[in-house]
């Protein structure tokens, strides 16, 4: 678990402890802010038929923690728990009827243990009708049961969904702290030591935001990171790679932010490279400063339109958004 949840882990562990947990809890925070950890380790430490205890390393509080080891975790890990639900969806939005399962699932006894959970990892995207049909739920829980919602953007919940959970939100540091933060978790030998590359190689104590979050932190979306940059600049020179492009713009929820940032750092490379012909190992001669300025802003105009409308057709807004690139830096073609 990344540092930046240990507050919240050490919280919400002495609730646990006073048995005072909140029925609803809510985990706020951007992707690959540990939102998700945090919540699988509250889900098992409630499942948990033997919990631990150990001491903080900085604080010396004491941190509950499942055991791993009795039926209940077995079970957990092996995703054959009965008293524990994840709501997901494979539409682009989480329904009524998605949520009237989870209503149900608590309505029953328990058949393992004495608690029931539910996860729901993007509850941002319930609709109105789901929202509405969580909110009779959370206003008259079930006895011994808990409801743990985690969502990346809190404005897109109803308000009266938001008043009735216990809220946690995750603020990484940003900038120069982020970066002395993250070299302390066991990922820096591998993620923030190649962040030079990841800014392409303009400075290797570039500033650190929270948006890199994500790539920093897990070393998978890391190197899902370095191929679309290389598909992207294969676009941009020589229209290669449409096809990749347009499926990962489609499929990963990463990608227009990634499309945003490479961009951006293309254009500090006209600004902050002493030698301009430094610039041409990038992009090509004809590819100029106006041009990237364009893209900028169809790119922004594109994730504007994805968050602003929940069922939008990413397939349509990506392909679009090639062409518009396309006609910016090959207006003859």
């Amino acid at each position: 678990m990344l540092a930046i949840c240990r507050e919240k882990q050490r919280q919400l562990s002495q609730q646990y402890q006073q048995q005072t947990l909140a029925h609803a809890i809510l985990l706020q925070g951007i992707t690959g802010s540990g939102t998700e950890a945090l919540a699988q380790w509250l889900i098992e430490l409630l499942i948990c038929q033997a919990p631990l205890s150990s001491n903080d390393a900085v604080t010396g509080e004491v941190i509950n923690l499942a055991c791993g080891q009795c039926k209940a975790c077995l079970l957990r890990k092996s995703k054959s728990y009965p008293d524990h639900l994840l709501l997901t969806s494979e539409n682009k939005t989480l329904g009524v009827d998605d949520i009237r399962r989870g209503n149900a699932f608590l309505e029953k006894t328990a058949h393992l243990g004495v608690v029931k959970t539910i996860l729901i990892p993007q509850a941002q995207i319930m609709t109105v009708a789901a929202s509405n049909a969580l909110l009779k739920t959370l206003e008259e829980p079930s006895a011994n049961s808990y409801i743990v919602l985690i969502t990346d953007d809190l404005d897109s919940l109803l308000p009266t969904i938001i008043s009735r959970c216990a809220i946690y939100t995750i603020r990484p540091m940003v900038g120069e702290a982020l970066l002395a933060q993250l070299k302390t978790s066991l990922h820096e030998n591998t993620q923030v030591s190649n962040d030079s590359a990841m800014n392409s190689g303009i400075n290797a104590n570039a500033f650190v935001n929270l948006s890199q979050l994500a790539e920093l932190t897990d070393e998978d979306v890391f190197q899902a990171f370095q191929h679309f940059n290389q598909c992207f600049l294969a676009y941009l020179n020589h229209g290669k790679s449409e096809s990749d492009l347009l499926n990962q713009l489609v499929d990963n929820i990463h990608a227009l932010r990634w499309l945003e940032k490479i961009t951006c750092n293309l254009v500090r490379q006209y600004y902050l490279v002493k030698d301009p012909e430094q610039t041409n190992l990038v992009v090509n001669k004809e590819i100029s400063i106006q041009m990237l300025n364009q893209i900028y802003q169809a790119i922004i105009s594109s994730n504007k339109l994805i968050k602003s409308f929940t069922q939008a057709n990413r397939q349509y807004v990506g392909a679009q958004l090639l062409m518009t690139i396309n006609d910016i830096v090959r207006p003859s073609t």
